[in-house]
């Protein structure tokens, strides 16, 4: 029997079960692990710990880049945005279609230096809190209004 560990603050959905009893056999088990984790380093603690066989992970990019360079190459659950009605989940009013798992080998974060102004300065502060960003404004979530 395969173990998997799915890492993500959703739960799996049912409909991704079936493509992976086809890559680790009828009998895999996903252990679901919902708490959050604050580095790419504890889930890679946790996976090989947990002796799991595979691991599934719903992060940011940042995160599974840094655990390809720990050595865990993990699996992408890869999702389409599709028309109401032929969706498997929504999330904040967008409609996802499982299409498949993809593996992670590699990731590269490529970055442009904007210059000095781009850098925190010693002399930098916040406004107290509570205090409105002079020239910030939050733009409407989509389903809030704004013009639709």
């Amino acid at each position: 029997m395969k173990k998997i560990l799915w890492v993500s603050r959703h739960p799996m959905n049912g409909i991704q079960m079936p493509a992976l009893r086809r890559m680790f056999g009828e009998d895999a088990e996903v252990v679901e692990e919902t708490r959050p984790f604050d580095s790419a380093e504890k889930i890679v603690v946790r996976y090989r710990e947990g002796r799991f066989d595979d691991i599934i992970v719903v992060a940011p990019l940042s995160v599974l880049a840094k655990m390809t360079e720990l050595g865990v190459q993990p699996l992408w659950s890869e999702a389409v945005i599709c028309p109401k009605g032929q969706h498997d989940w929504e999330t904040k009013g967008r409609f996802y279609r499982f299409a498949r798992f993809r593996r992670i080998r590699r990731l590269a974060l490529e970055f442009d230096e904007l210059g000095e102004s781009a850098v925190r300065r010693e002399t930098d502060s916040a406004p107290a809190s509570g205090t409105a960003l002079r020239g910030w404004k939050r733009a409407p979530l989509s389903g809030e209004g704004g013009g639709q």
